[in-house]
């Protein structure tokens, strides 16, 4: 998406440059980054390609340091990020501006700052869980003599298109860093200021040479994607398209989170999980519910959930701009309920609910709380499963939970009333990311090189 360019109201004198190899790169172009009620809050550089592909080549010639030493620093850069100002935001500070410029509401901008840093403070457990049972990091372990996957990169350089629909996804993407990875990060124009802050924390701690942070527009993009050996994109239908063809580049796109609902289930409790999943992260999570399914009487399961997201205290609720409430008003066949307020509209939850298995509106997925509920079918639900990022089973059976286990291509399952919102560093989210971004390869010393290494004489 090109980013526009703006005259910067006096209302702000907050900057936010370009990093790489520890030194900020000052430009001429910016774009205005502004909170909902369109104030202006911080003003963004726009790196342009020649800058971009400078900084990739300088980094793939940087000193480098052990996965040990990576993971040292990033256990630094952890407690830096909870609890010290940084980029001059204190931890508080940064959580406002994060509910100003995203309307996440407040509990979710506090737990994302301790989930972002007990991923830094623990990645060596979390790359562990991707790692083949059967693979070792380095090849001098001591199993070599006997053979071993040697678990390698595909590449050094790793770019990163962030989404700005929430903090959660900084949480990821620094796995490659502890993979080894140096690793470039371009920020929502949105919510420029978590990959700003979890950045700037890497560096104060040591790894200067192994991330830097990109703002740029698409021209810088598609640079980042051109000069980097492996990407990451986040966006929804477009970028899916921009990229379905790409093997370098992995998508991140619409969700599509689904919940069954059983015949055998209590539907206050059933209400109870899916206002939950629709709630959690403000509605605009990859992961929050956009439909459910459910065997037995839609219109009572949809008089239940109706009930439990009017006990919603406002505060739990996210909040959007004017021009959001206006196109999700053009978009939407169900009436919306926005409230404006001093940080601005409060988006109550919608419920719409259709009378067949196959509605197409079972794959509409917008950015707020708002859940489509179709009756479910055996036969005619199956297709509309296929694909979805999470599916809950709130059900006690097993017919419906191994007909959902056979399609391979939803990503996650969980059984019960667990959230489509619940996740664990290390439990794979959309796979692990390591998939991507390693290889197993046979490796094996012959015992003759192992004795002259013990002699001096090294490899």
């Amino acid at each position: 998406m090109n980013i526009p360019l703006e005259p910067l109201a006096a209302a702000t004198d907050r900057r936010i440059e370009a990093i790489a190899l520890g030194r900020t790169y000052t430009t001429q172009r910016c774009a205005v980054v502004n909170d909902l009620l369109g104030i202006p809050v911080a003003e963004m550089a726009v790196a342009p390609p020649v800058y971009i592909h400078k900084a990739i080549s300088s980094m793939r010639e940087a000193p480098s340091l052990s996965l040990a030493e990576i993971h040292a620093a990033m256990a630094r850069a952890a407690d830096s990020y909870q609890y010290d100002t940084i980029a001059g935001l204190s931890p508080d500070e940064y959580c406002r501006l994060l509910q100003r410029t995203t309307g996440l509401p407040e509990a979710v901008t506090q737990n994302a700052l301790a989930t972002v840093a007990d991923a830094l403070r623990n990645m060596p457990d979390i790359i562990n869980a991707g790692r083949p049972q059967g693979a070792r990091w380095s090849w001098d372990d001591a199993d070599a003599l006997a053979g071993y996957s040697l678990f390698s990169r595909k590449g050094d350089v790793f770019a990163v298109l962030a989404a700005g629909n929430g903090p959660g996804i900084h949480a990821l993407w620094p796995q490659a860093v502890a993979l080894g990875y140096r690793t470039l990060v371009r920020p929502s124009t949105r919510e420029p200021f978590t990959a700003q802050r979890v950045i700037c924390a890497m560096v104060q701690a040591g790894l200067e040479h192994y991330v830097a942070l990109i703002p740029t527009d698409y021209r810088g993009a598609d640079e980042l994607v051109a000069s980097a050996d492996l990407a990451l994109a986040y966006g929804g239908q477009d970028i899916v398209d921009k990229y379905r063809h790409h093997p370098q580049v992995r998508v991140q796109g619409p969700g599509r989170a689904k919940i069954v609902i059983g015949a055998d289930v209590c539907m206050d409790e059933a209400a109870s999980l899916v206002a939950t999943s629709m709630t959690d992260l403000g509605g605009a999570a990859c992961v929050s519910v956009s439909a459910v399914m459910v065997e037995g009487d839609v219109s009572d399961f949809c008089r239940c959930l109706r009930q439990a997201l009017q006990q919603l205290p406002e505060k739990a609720l996210p909040r959007a701009s004017q021009q959001t409430v206006d196109w999700l008003r053009s978009v939407l066949d169900t009436p919306i309920e926005a409230s404006l307020v001093s940080e601005g509209y409060v988006l109550r939850p919608v419920v719409t609910e259709v009378a067949e298995p196959d509605d197409p509106r079972v794959h509409r997925e917008l950015p707020f709380p708002c859940v489509t509920v179709a009756p479910y079918h055996a036969t005619r639900s199956a297709p509309l499963l296929s694909g979805s990022l999470v599916v809950t089973v709130f059900s006690w059976q097993p017919q419906l939970l191994k007909s959902i286990l056979a399609d391979a291509s939803i990503s996650n399952v969980y059984v019960g009333d667990i959230p489509t919102t619940w996740m664990s560093p290390l439990v794979p989210h959309d796979a692990y990311l390591s998939d991507f971004l390693m290889c197993n390869r046979g490796f094996r010393i012959a015992a003759s090189w192992i004795e002259a290494e013990s002699k001096g004489e090294k490899l």
